[in-house]
């Protein structure tokens, strides 16, 4: 069962009425803090020349060019 607070004066009530508004303002920005993090973009990875992007990148050439000699052979003829 909930505890229910007996207020006697006009300042009591001042006082907890401000009380929770600076909870529910805390509580708003964790929220707003939270939500941006939730749908964040993720940060670009750097764009250099690693390893794998140079092997990917000269097998697709090779393949490029064998297909390309393959046919300039078969309708050279």
């Amino acid at each position: 069962m909930e505890k229910t607070n007996a207020y006697n004066t006009l300042q009591e009530i001042r006082l907890r009425k401000q009380v929770l508004l600076s909870e529910i303002k805390r509580n708003n920005q964790q929220i707003n803090i939270l939500w941006k993090n939730m749908f964040r973009k993720p940060e670009p990875k750097k764009k250099g020349l690693t390893l794998a992007s140079l092997m990917t990148t000269g097998a697709g050439l090779a393949d490029g060019f064998m297909l390309a000699w393959k046919l300039y052979r078969k309708f050279k003829k």
